[in-house]
């Protein structure tokens, strides 16, 4: 299982997106993607369900 924070970059990263592309695609800041990958703020549900159902992961991983 991932945490969070090195998660949600492993899986942006991966994809070859951007902070600002990720963001775009999911209806989200910029500002929040950052925060998240750098733990500074915790992913909201709604923003932890985007993400999931963007990278075809569980919710539960990316919380």
């Amino acid at each position: 299982m991932m945490n969070a924070l090195s998660g949600l970059q492993e899986l942006r990263k991966a994809k070859g997106l951007s902070s600002k592309e990720l963001a775009r695609q999911i209806g989200v800041a910029t500002s929040a993607i950052w925060a998240y990958e750098n733990g500074t703020k915790k992913i909201s549900e709604d923003h932890a369900n985007r993400l999931a159902e963007f990278f075809d992961v569980p919710a539960e991983t990316l919380m």
